[in-house]
């Protein structure tokens, strides 16, 4: 009997580098679009709490994926040598890690590509406070004629 049907073909394990050019390639079509810095680490409620440069982003991106891909060509290969009837399961298992690793990559370039920088946000928000607090000297007259209206309509006088 043919045990040969256990192992999976040698290409099938390197056809899972495709995934490290893939996310290289995500990156280098949108990179003059991401900002310069980059959201990369999430809490619970998805609200970004570790940010890095661009560069920086591309690196760990591609760093973590190039090392997952070390270590499971070689797991494969292993099994696929020691333990034939495992070498299925293993590769599959390794395709479902990249995938999620592609994932992450995936998402943090989206997130960022429609996330509004947190700076632009707090800058508004103190502009607005700024101006409330001192009032142009023409619009001084403004604002106590609108608090003066108010009041007459609240009170009735």
């Amino acid at each position: 009997m043919n045990s040969s049907w256990h192992k999976p073909p040698v290409w099938l394990i390197w056809v899972m580098w495709l995934a490290l050019p893939l996310s290289w390639l995500e990156y280098r079509q949108n990179w003059d679009q991401l900002p310069p810095r980059m959201a990369v680490h999430f809490n619970a409620n998805w609200q970004p709490n570790g940010f890095t440069s661009r560069e920086g982003a591309l690196d760990l991106g591609l760093g973590i994926m190039g090392f997952m891909l070390v270590v499971f060509t070689i797991a494969s290969f292993a099994v696929r040598a020691l333990q034939p009837q495992a070498a299925w399961p293993a590769l599959a298992l390794s395709y479902v890690v990249l995938g999620f690793c592609w994932y992450g990559n995936h998402s943090i370039i989206k997130f960022n590509l429609n996330a509004q920088p947190a700076h632009a946000a707090a800058r508004v928000s103190q502009l607005s406070v700024f101006s409330s607090q001192s009032p142009q000297p023409e619009s001084r007259s403004r604002l106590v004629a609108l608090k003066t209206e108010n009041r007459e309509l609240r009170t009735g006088f």
